[in-house]
């Protein structure tokens, strides 16, 4: 099964709280100043819990990330498989089965095509409220922005992020929904600016692959 991958995301709000410094809408301004740099990579942990199964699903792997809108997804353990975007077209390739799942990146990831995780918070102001999370779930040497959806979605109820206070990375980002799943994605090993290769973004189908078409929009645009 696809994992969990991307969940919308960072955004524009208006309230404040000066006994943490910063107000969530300041906050959110130096992180998209921060992913504003260009293209970058990081090492990523993901872990699914699925409440209904009583089971944690956890997968390891590599992000690229690349302008505008270009993402490449390796996930490495337990299973191999890349999510690949030029921005217009998304591919899913499973090595293990030759199977390509191909289709347009609207399609997949929703309106927002997934990239708005790190470069336009505040284009998303009009679908989530966003505030500083409880003290209960502040961590220190993060920011924790807790975003609700303005409108009632079942794949998404809270998505939290949590942001260095020294870098403004997206070090963690955690999202629920109404079964009581959770999903959390960690980063680590950032590194910007690196001239990726606009060709890391762009999928050759290989020789004798299955190739299935992805239809409809998916409102969860989740692995």
């Amino acid at each position: 099964m696809i994992r969990c991958f991307l969940l919308c995301i960072v955004l524009f709000g208006s309230w404040h709280d000066t006994c943490w410094g910063l107000g969530a809408p300041d906050i959110l301004d130096r992180v998209q100043q921060r992913y504003a740099a260009g293209d970058f990579e990081a090492d990523f942990v993901q872990e699914a819990h699925l409440k209904a199964m009583g089971m944690v699903d956890t997968a390891m792997g590599h992000l690229y990330f690349g302008r505008p809108g270009m993402m490449r997804w390796h996930y490495k353990t337990p299973e191999e498989y890349l999510i690949i975007t030029d921005g217009d077209t998304v591919w899913i390739y499973r090595p293990e089965e030759n199977q390509v799942m191909l289709g347009r990146a609207v399609d997949y990831f929703g309106s927002k095509k997934g990239a708005d995780f790190f470069t336009k918070p505040g284009e998303l102001s009009k679908e989530f409220v966003l505030e500083l999370a409880p003290k209960e779930v502040q961590e220190k040497g993060h920011y924790v922005l807790k975003l609700v959806p303005k409108t009632e979605r079942p794949s998404l109820t809270e998505l939290y992020l949590f942001i260095s206070k020294e870098t403004f990375d997206i070090v963690k980002s955690v999202t629920c929904n109404a079964f009581g799943d959770r999903t959390t994605l960690r980063f680590e090993g950032y590194r910007f600016n690196q001239g990726l290769n606009s060709s890391l973004f762009v999928f050759e189908i290989p020789n004798g692959a299955e190739v299935l078409q992805l239809q409809g929009e998916q409102e969860r645009y989740q692995p």
